[in-house]
């Protein structure tokens, strides 16, 4: 009986003070100036709206920027990739086209030319596409049946991805590598500008004063640890390793520079590469189109298949 009182007067306690917390809500949500703030808000707004929907809407406003000018905006950005906003705005300004800094980004966006971060030098691809004849050398290696390490040299062009000279030797040396420079520019009319490599010890700075002394070639060397600034080269090893090299066993290097030798002539004249959409590196006419027979030649002892156009249709 004591027990069942107590839970009741403990239930009328509780009740009590609910009751007191809801009093005192609903005194200050009719007291408060609140309620009446939210009201006039709502009431403003729906008069802005009213006064829009009503008001005439001719000439108001900042006037469109039209067509030309959004033409010379992006010719502006596509001759000068570093200018930014407030430059084309204000080049444009000489020639009485009064466009704000925010239109000319917002085109640009639109189109896909956005401002550049600020302090962004040079892009790498950008740097490279001012050069005309650039070349990139690296060295990959193997395991010969022996034991030893075969390093082999490489040497691509840039520009047509034809690979101009590949030489292997158990241990490369400057004057061995100043001599695969010798061999490889033997038959052409023109020396590179530019030289890619990476900052291996044996293209140090001796290597880099001889190839501007004997060749006037400009080495670059990559930054620190980014071997995708010689991407071409090092995809090459890639590509030399699982095509030509995986199907042997190395045992000297006389063996390596025939296998290579054969692939660099297929990689040159009968491989289509991705990088320059289908094309092959030697051959700069056109595909047929009309092709009315074609033949399957055989490289590197039947590892590798490629068709050949037999007759084509006049």
């Amino acid at each position: 009986m004591i027990t069942t009182i107590k839970n009741i007067l403990v239930c009328m306690l509780v009740s009590r003070h609910y009751l007191t917390l809801a009093v005192i809500e609903i005194y200050i949500y009719f007291t408060s100036p609140y309620p009446l703030y939210i009201l006039m808000k709502k009431i403003s707004l729906a008069n802005r709206k009213i006064r829009v929907l009503l008001s005439d809407k001719k000439n108001k406003g900042r006037p469109a920027v039209n067509a030309e000018t959004i033409k010379l905006i992006l010719e502006l950005k596509k001759s000068n990739p570093t200018w930014g906003g407030q430059k084309i705005s204000d080049e444009l300004k000489k020639i009485g086209n009064q466009v704000s800094k925010k239109s000319v980004l917002k085109y640009l966006e639109i189109y896909g030319m956005s401002n550049p971060p600020p302090n962004r030098g040079m892009s790498w691809s950008d740097f490279l596409a001012n050069h005309k004849f650039k070349v990139s050398i690296d060295f990959t290696s193997v395991i010969t049946l022996t034991g030893h390490q075969l390093y082999i040299f490489v040497m691509i062009n840039l520009d047509t991805r034809e690979l101009l000279w590949i030489n292997s030797t158990y241990s490369p040396y400057g004057d061995w590598v100043k001599q695969q420079f010798k061999n490889a520019f033997f038959d052409l009319d023109e020396y590179p500008t530019l030289c890619i490599s990476d900052r291996d010890a044996i293209f140090g700075p001796w290597f880099k004063r001889a190839m501007k002394e004997l060749f006037h070639i400009k080495l670059i060397y990559t930054p620190f640890k980014s071997p995708q600034y010689n991407g071409r080269c090092e995809r090459f090893h890639r590509t030399l390793k699982e095509k030509a090299l995986a199907n042997i066993i190395a045992i000297t290097p006389e063996q390596i520079n025939r296998v290579c030798s054969k692939y660099q002539k297929y990689y040159n004249t009968h491989r289509p590469h991705q990088g320059l959409e289908g094309k092959i590196p030697t051959f700069s006419e056109s595909f047929p189109k009309n092709v009315v027979d074609f033949s399957t030649k055989k490289h590197l002892h039947n590892a590798i298949s490629s068709f050949e156009p037999v007759k084509i249709a006049a």
